[in-house]
């Protein structure tokens, strides 16, 4: 039995080498053809079976007799037959030998199997063995990471991306690589992330995130002054491009650079092409370190009526604005109607929006032409009025608005002078100062 099993495999063999022999797919000559596809037989058998040294001679055979590209296996195969050698070699010129026959096979792979998933393994492979094994040129284990990266684009191995950042910041510190490279290196594989990430994230893609953000960030690439040079003079030309200006702003943001020129032109930007209230109270912000008030208070007012927002950080922008209104602008009627309606979207705010009337009108000015000094203090009462209440809607203010309350009792009418202005104590009263009015009661510092 096991000689006819033999004697069939030979049959199946002389069938199956006439065959490929006639049509002529694996050589120039029918004996070429005869002579490949018994050395692709011979070291298959070896290699399915894990001898890997047996499995040589034939594979050697087969790369020498074969035509190029007459199966990928035979070059994948060889991937790992290659490596195997280079393990088991110290001879530095032989492993030297080895490396470039190892990067050849995937050379191979990529131009004679042009399928998308099996050119985007043989770029990804070459790149990760480049890493391990190659040490001659480090610029061509960055343009190898660069090959992958240019033809899977969104499909690129996360570690890829890694690597390829890694290899760029260390040849920037080499000067082999500029400024300009390297960032634009970053920007690509920043987009790349951003897809990935969008499209579902776990652990291992928020590592490799957090690790390929570390390497730009410590490169000395992204200071203000290479970023501002590079950016500044194009920024115009690519203002229209909103993922362009999301990474300006990114850029710019994380090398500390929020107090230049181009860092506000680009938010403003964005803000343009994506209006939300988060960006809009961004540019309020950055306005209000500059001292424009003005745009300042334009843009919180923005973010305030923005349709996105939740009524809670609606009430929390309505009493940042009132205060800014009132210390920054002075405006003492539009920084109380705004305190006054913060707490109608956020009652947390009532509190605060009361103790902020409460020093708005401590410091109001009562109007009215000629009239008594008594009357010139009546703001007080509305004042302490406004500090009762804030205690009472918040108890964590309680402390703040009884010193409050005491320091301002001081300046209430004394009896005496109440008296002789036929002011009794508890009857209403009007007040009406920067704008405002209110209605309060007379009362006395006893």
């Amino acid at each position: 039995m096991k000689k006819l099993g033999i004697l069939f495999t030979l049959i199946m063999f002389a069938f199956v080498t006439q065959s490929y022999a006639q049509a002529g797919k694996f050589g120039a000559t029918p004996e070429d053809s005869v002579q490949c596809v018994r050395y692709l037989s011979f070291y298959k058998d070896y290699y399915k079976n894990g001898n890997i040294r047996e499995a040589l001679p034939s594979w050697r055979g087969a790369v020498r007799v074969c035509p190029v590209g007459v199966v990928q296996s035979l070059y994948q195969d060889g991937q790992n037959i290659i490596k195997f050698l280079i393990h088991q070699t110290k001879d530095p010129d032989r492993r030297k030998e080895l490396i470039d026959s190892l990067i050849l096979m995937y050379d191979i792979r990529i131009d004679k199997f042009p399928t998308s998933k099996a050119r985007l393994s043989a770029f990804t492979y070459k790149a990760y063995d480049m890493v391990t094994f190659y040490k001659e040129d480090d610029l061509k284990i960055f343009q190898a990471l660069q090959d992958v990266v240019e033809f899977g684009k969104h499909r690129t191995d996360p570690g890829i991306l890694v690597l390829n950042m890694q290899y760029a910041t260390a040849l920037f510190k080499e000067e082999k690589l500029d400024t300009e490279k390297v960032i634009n290196v970053y920007q690509q594989l920043s987009e790349i992330f951003d897809n990935k990430m969008q499209s579902g994230s776990d652990e291992a893609l928020e590592e490799a995130r957090n690790n390929f953000e570390t390497l730009f960030a410590i490169s000395g690439v992204a200071d203000c002054d290479n970023l501002l040079a590079l950016f500044g003079p194009r920024f115009d030309d690519n203002a229209s491009d909103i993922v362009y200006v999301k990474r300006v702003v990114q850029l710019l943001s994380n090398a500390g650079c929020e107090t230049s020129d181009l860092f506000l032109k680009a938010v403003e930007r964005l803000y343009e092409m994506e209006p939300s209230y988060n960006s809009a109270y961004y540019l309020y912000r950055l306005y209000s370190a500059r001292e424009n008030n003005e745009n300042a208070a334009k843009y919180l007012e923005r973010a305030i009526e923005s349709d996105s927002i939740d009524s809670v950080t609606k009430g929390d922008y309505m009493m940042e604005l009132g205060t800014f209104y009132f210390k920054k602008m002075n405006d003492a009627s539009a920084a109380a109607n705004s305190a006054l309606s913060a707490g109608d979207f956020n009652e947390d705010v009532i509190g605060r929006a009361y103790l902020l009337l409460g020093h708005i009108w401590a410091n109001a000015k009562v109007t009215g032409g000629e009239m008594p000094e008594i009357d010139k203090r009546a703001n007080f009462w509305v004042a302490v009025d406004y500090f009762v209440r804030a205690k009472s809607a918040d108890s964590s203010l309680e402390e703040e608005c009884d010193r409050l309350i005491a320091t301002y009792r001081q300046y209430f009418p004394s009896p005496e002078e109440a008296f002789m202005h036929d002011l009794d104590e508890g009857t209403r009263y009007s007040v009406r100062a920067n704008g405002l009015s209110a209605t309060t009661t007379v009362r006395t510092n006893k």
